[in-house]
Formats: structure tokens, C-alpha cells, sequence
């Protein structure tokens, strides 16, 4: 088998060089393909766009009633939250070498 090899070393090496130019020509050089042009006609698509739409400037209209805000059930919710303490703050660029600010 390395016989092969070291015999026909020159074809080899040939055919590899021969295969990526022309991977290189079929990849960078050919035309766009019909799947990479823009499609302008109506397609589901579009007619899924334009009922999304009509339902977001339809959500435009809706009034909310701040009456929520003022009701007694509201006033009474109490916050759970915990606060975060604060942290010591760091180096002002962390990957600069230590000892250079």
C-alpha cells in the first residue's frame, strides 16, 4: 500500500489540487441558484404577514381601564422581593495582563 503511495505520489497530490479548484470554482464563482433569488409573488407567507398585521393595528384600538390600579384588592399586594447587596467591582478590562492598571 505505501508502495502505491510513494509510486504514484505526483497523481495524487495532482487529483487533491484538481478536486479543490474545482470546489473553489463550483462554490465562489457560479451563479446565484434559484433558491438564493428573492420570490416577489404572493405566497402563504405574505398572506400570514398581512393577517398579522391587521392584528397588531387591530391591538392599536384597545383601551386599557386603569381603574385596577386604585382598587383596594391592588393596594394591598405586598412586594416579596429581596434586594441585592452590592458587589465590589472589579478590574476595568479583566483579560489585561495583571499588573498593568
Amino acid at each position: 500500500m505505501m508502495q502505491f503511495f510513494t509510486q504514484n505520489k505526483t497523481a495524487i497530490i495532482a487529483a487533491v489540487v484538481l478536486a479543490l479548484v474545482l470546489y473553489g470554482y463550483f462554490a465562489f464563482f457560479r451563479g446565484p441558484s434559484s433558491t438564493d433569488l428573492l420570490v416577489l409573488e404572493d405566497s402563504p407567507a405574505s398572506n400570514a404577514s398581512q393577517t398579522l398585521l391587521a392584528t397588531i393595528s387591530s391591538l392599536n384600538t384597545i383601551k386599557l381601564d386603569n381603574s385596577i390600579f386604585s382598587d383596594p384588592v391592588f393596594l394591598s399586594l405586598t412586594n416579596f422581593g429581596v434586594q441585592i447587596p452590592a458587589e465590589p467591582v472589579g478590574r476595568r478590562n479583566p483579560f489585561a495582563p495583571v499588573g498593568s492598571q
